[in-house]
């Protein structure tokens, strides 16, 4: 059995390569048995189940502007519901919920709908670009090797792909990243900079 746990996510997901369970911070054990005997009851598919951790952390995590929920209801030419955008209290999306459902007489059903829908795509572009980037993942071998690896890589629809192989510890695996987030900071630069002049000839 493993543990996996992702930059940013909360929650550990622990596997046996073809089955997984999430493991929440407040569930305290440390037993192989324990773990094993819940991945026998409550074991779902590996790639569903991380698929799942991810989207439910970015989920608990997200927040959504106001302003954007305004400019969603005006690229559909809904100026009503772009005015009630306005009366939006907070950025957290299940307070935003709560007090569209609470005041439902005043936001309308016609709302709540595309509420719901700007909420999904924000979630959605949110898990993408979540997976699209390098993230550090920590794993371990439960009951042989306790101690931590790390790896650089990504999570596509659940599936772990790494980008580097074992890294010695977590702070070289920040240093890799940093590394790789600058060069790929200079690539953008330079290409800005070959397409300014191929603008200016």
């Amino acid at each position: 059995m493993k543990s996996e746990k992702w930059q940013g996510i909360s929650g550990t997901l622990i596997h046996d390569e073809t089955k997984g369970i999430i493991i929440d911070k407040n569930e305290k054990s440390d037993s192989l048995d324990y773990f094993s005997e819940k991945l026998k009851t409550d074991g779902k598919p590996l790639k569903e189940v991380r698929e799942k951790m991810i989207k439910n952390s970015i989920k608990r995590d997200l927040k959504t502007n106001p302003l954007h929920l305004k400019a969603w209801f005006d690229k559909k030419y809904d100026n009503d519901n772009s005015e009630k955008s306005k009366e939006i209290n907070s950025d957290k999306p299940t307070l935003q919920y709560k007090q569209i459902k609470s005041d439902i007489s005043f936001f309308g059903e016609s709302f709540l709908e595309g509420f719901l829908g700007f909420y999904g795509f924000e979630l959605d572009n949110a898990v993408s670009r979540y997976e699209s980037n390098l993230q550090i993942i920590e794993t371990k071998e439960l009951g042989i090797d306790d101690e931590a690896k790390y790896f650089l890589g990504t999570s596509q629809k659940g599936e772990f792909k790494k980008a580097t192989s074992e890294l010695p510890s977590k702070s070289i695996a920040e240093e890799e990243l940093q590394k790789f987030f600058s060069k790929e900071k200079k690539q953008v630069q330079t290409q800005s900079i070959e397409l300014t002049k191929d603008t200016d000839e």
